[in-house]
């Protein structure tokens, strides 16, 4: 098991967000996520560490229909007081998700593979699950912010000492190992100053060239599920290999290299 926020770390949490440095952070997040995604209709979303439903909303204010898992009971009950009873929200962890392959069009992680015991796993997880996209905001650790959150550690006991950060390249690997091979990803970062400085800069972070650099605190990735398989759309046909004898009783047929359907009877 990894963390699981308390009652007091979930109202944290939602005290920050409403401040005005966090919501500020919180629009630029969810711009950079948009502009990642881009669905051009709506979809079926599970949001996996769902939180107090922050971006459930978000995600359902868009149009979309959301559902949501969370390990932590406090967190869970902020969400339902936020989204109400229409919205599907479950208990469970990320690496074993109770819902069957391809179920949901996109599976969002967003500062959860931070805190779960096996990102690895849950990715994979999410990747069963999805049929569109995998859609992941984590925080990096090649970051200003990252490098501070983890100098902070040593003193201060906070939820963000207790989880582990990645960087763009971990995620791709990770991506890569799990999808058997190079598959369609797209990146980008914001926050690249620390959130002090963000009143001053907050027009520079739109640029797009600057969200290409993989520095920023706060990654957006999408990742693309593609069939790996290619099917042969004429399946009774193939190309005979050489030397190769088909009886009659097989009722095979097999593409000569000539172009057209040969039959071979052995005798």
């Amino acid at each position: 098991m990894g963390y699981v926020f308390s009652l007091a770390d979930a109202e944290r949490h939602e005290r920050w967000f409403s401040s005005p440095q966090g919501q500020r952070a919180l629009a630029f997040e969810q711009e950079l996520l948009r502009k990642i995604w881009a669905p051009v209709s709506s979809q079926r979303v599970l949001e996996v560490g769902c939180g107090s439903g922050i971006f459930l909303e978000w995600f359902k204010s868009q149009g979309h229909m959301v559902a949501g898992l969370e390990p932590s009971s406090s967190s869970l009950e902020l969400a339902r007081r936020r989204l109400g009873s229409k919205v599907r929200l479950n208990h469970g962890f990320a690496e074993n998700l109770p819902y069957e392959d391809n179920e949901f069009d996109t599976v969002a992680l967003i500062t959860t593979l931070e805190f779960v015991e096996d990102p690895y796993l849950a990715l994979r997880e999410a990747c069963r699950v999805a049929r569109r996209n995998v859609l992941l905001g984590v925080l990096n650790k090649y970051s200003i912010g990252g490098l501070n959150y983890g100098i902070q550690k040593f003193w201060n006991d906070s939820i963000y000492s207790r989880g582990r950060f990645f960087s763009v390249f971990q995620l791709r690997t990770m991506s890569s190992r799990i999808l058997s091979g190079a598959v369609p990803i797209e990146w980008r970062t914001c926050l690249s100053l620390p959130l002090p400085f963000f009143h001053y800069i907050h027009l520079l972070e739109r640029i797009p060239l600057l969200q290409r650099h993989p520095f920023g605190h706060f990654i957006a990735m999408r990742i693309d599920m593609r069939c790996r398989v290619r099917t042969l759309q004429s399946p009774a046909f193939d190309e005979i290999p050489a030397g190769a004898k088909v009886s009659i009783q097989s009722l095979g047929c097999w593409r000569a290299q000539g172009g057209g359907p040969q039959i071979r009877m052995n005798g």
